[in-house]
């Protein structure tokens, strides 16, 4: 069937080798707080619009299903109590690991839970497994920590409080707050150091930063927005991976694995 769809594919395998059944819960209540309850994993099959020319999944689709899962637990989180409706945006996506590809025919489970509370802030943290629906294994292909902030749909500049979460352990807590104040360092950090936006160089020399710059046009369409008309972070994610792709292929011809 895949040969049919990729003529030129024949000797790709989309499935990979088979991996071992994983026997584990994608979180246990060592890591999240008592009482909240997970999103439950969200299956999606991977068809051919979603994946390269090797077969393999692309990074930002996986990235636009995380982005969507964390809004999904986070919002409905902040509107868990009685007060104004509000919305989560993605504020930062603290990291992204990508353990495993993911190809054409494996359905994607994403599991999604929150992990700490500040005031104005939601830790959200995801995984996402691929399953082979004809022998049945499943892999741990990606784990990603974001975090969200409340906006009121009535004034989009207005961010609300969270309601707090009740964790198992204190420790629980302590390390959560550690992570936050970690990440508001970071962000100050890495806000100084981009300040500049890189304006683009006509001509550039071959083999030089400038010459691997890519650039990609795309028109806002309103699936691609939120409730507030802005759009999507996880649409963003999506837009960024082809250049990112486009320039680390210009920039190291013949190379395989980032180093």
């Amino acid at each position: 069937m895949w040969k049919v769809l990729f003529p030129s594919l024949g000797a790709i395998k989309p499935f990979g080798a088979p991996s071992p059944l994983l026997r584990l819960s994608l979180f246990t209540s060592d890591i999240l707080p008592r009482g909240f309850i997970l999103l439950s994993p969200l299956p999606r099959i991977m068809r051919p619009d979603d994946a390269n020319v090797a077969g393999n999944v692309h990074g930002g689709t996986i990235l636009k299903m995380i982005e969507e899962a964390g809004a999904i637990i986070s919002t409905r989180h902040c509107n868990s109590q009685n007060g104004e409706r509000c919305v989560a945006a993605l504020a930062r996506v603290e990291r992204t690991d990508f353990l495993s590809p993911m190809c054409i025919g494996e359905v994607a489970h994403v599991s999604a839970g929150i992990t700490y509370t500040s005031k104005h802030s939601v830790e959200v943290q995801v995984n996402v497994m691929s399953e082979n629906i004809l022998t049945g294994t499943k892999k741990l292909t990606n784990k990603a920590t974001l975090w969200y902030v409340p906006l009121s749909l009535k004034n989009v500049d207005k961010v609300l409080e969270v309601p707090p979460v009740v964790y198992s352990r204190q420790e629980q807590e302590e390390e959560g707050r550690k992570r936050y104040e970690a990440q508001k360092l970071e962000r100050m950090e890495t806000k100084w150091r981009n300040g500049d936006i890189v304006q683009p160089v006509l001509n550039p020399e071959p083999n030089t930063v400038s010459y691997s710059q890519s650039s990609l046009i795309h028109l806002v369409g309103p699936s691609d927005c939120t409730l507030h008309g802005f759009v999507h972070g996880g649409k963003k994610q999506v837009a960024l991976a082809p250049p990112c792709a486009f320039t680390g292929s210009s920039s190291a011809p013949g190379s395989h694995a980032p180093i």
